[in-house]
C-alpha cells in the first residue's frame, strides 16, 4: 500500500519549504547570460511602476496554451546538493495539470490534478492517492502556490510581486531552452520568510511560460543555500490521457458519514 508520508516527502522535495526559496525548485545552467538591466529605482529598493506593468503585461497571456515543459532542478541545503528531473504537463481550458518528479537516487512519481481531484501517483507502488486540490503537499510551479493561481494570471503576478518587492528590482533579457524570456531579479530581500541574497524569475515573452526560477541565500558559515529550476525543452504537445491516473487509485479523502 502507497504510504502517503513517503510521497509526501518526495512531493515536497520538488519545491523546499517557503521558509527559504518561495517554492523554487533549482535546475542546470544553460539560461544564458542576461543583457543589459533596467534597474526599477533609482534610489530606493521594490518594484517601479513600469517594471510592474511590464511583468503584467507579460503575464497576461499566462494560461493561453497547452505547455509541455522539462525542467532540470536541484537544491543545495548547508552544502547538500540534490537534482531531480521535472517534467510539468498543462492543459489550462480544463484547469488539467500534472508534474512527473524523477530524483537523481531514483524515486520517482508524479502529481496529478484532471480539473477535478487530485492525485499523488508512486511508481514504484505502482498505485495513486486520491486526494482534494487543497489537500496537496507540492505547489503547482514556484509562485503558484495551488491549482486556484495557477488558473488566475492576475493571482500569479501578484505573488511574484509580492516577492520581489521586499528586495531592489532589475529587469533583465535571457535566452531559456532557446526561448525569448525576460527576466525579474531582486537582490537584498528580506521579508518574513528569511533574507535572500537573490531571487530571479523569467517568463517567456509571448507566452508568458515560466522558464526559470532561481534564489540565493545570504551566505551564512560559508555556506550558501541555494535553488535553481529552469526549462530545458518547451512545447505545447500534451497528450490525451497525460491527466489519467496510471495506477490503481487507492482514496484517502474521508467520506461524509450517513446520518
Amino acid at each position: 500500500m502507497l504510504g502517503l508520508e513517503r510521497w509526501r516527502w518526495l512531493a515536497m522535495w520538488a519545491f523546499p519549504p517557503l521558509v527559504l526559496l518561495m517554492a523554487l525548485a533549482g535546475g542546470c545552467d544553460d539560461g544564458g547570460v542576461p543583457a543589459t538591466a533596467t534597474p526599477s529605482t533609482q534610489e530606493q529598493g521594490g518594484v517601479s511602476p513600469e517594471v510592474e506593468d511590464e511583468l503584467r503585461s507579460i503575464l497576461r497571456q499566462w494560461g493561453s496554451r497547452d505547455a509541455r515543459i522539462a525542467y532540470k532542478a536541484s537544491t543545495v541545503t548547508r552544502g547538500v546538493r540534490e537534482e531531480a528531473d521535472i517534467l510539468f504537463q498543462w492543459r489550462p481550458s480544463l484547469k488539467q495539470w500534472r508534474m512527473d518528479i524523477a530524483l537523481a537516487d531514483g524515486e520517482s512519481g508524479s502529481v496529478i490534478h484532471d480539473g477535478t481531484d487530485l492525485y499523488l501517483c508512486d511508481d514504484a507502488e505502482h498505485a495513486c492517492l486520491r486526494l482534494l486540490p487543497e489537500e496537496s503537499p507540492v505547489a503547482p510551479l514556484p509562485f503558484v502556490a495551488d491549482s486556484e493561481v495557477l488558473a488566475d494570471p492576475a493571482l500569479v503576478a501578484e505573488s511574484v510581486l509580492q516577492q520581489l518587492r521586499t528586495g531592489t528590482t532589475v529587469v533583465s533579457s535571457r535566452t531559456v531552452a532557446d526561448i525569448a524570456a525576460r527576466c525579474f531579479t531582486s537582490t537584498g530581500l528580506v521579508g518574513v520568510t528569511g533574507a535572500l541574497e537573490r531571487l530571479e524569475v523569467c517568463f517567456a515573452v509571448d507566452t508568458a511560460l515560466l522558464l526559470r526560477a532561481e534564489a540565493l541565500a545570504v551566505p551564512q558559515g560559508g555556506q550558501q543555500d541555494s535553488s535553481l529550476f529552469e526549462a530545458t525543452q518547451v512545447s505545447g504537445d500534451v497528450a490525451a490521457d497525460a491527466f489519467r491516473p496510471p495506477y490503481e487509485v487507492v482514496n484517502v479523502t474521508p467520506t461524509p458519514s450517513s446520518p
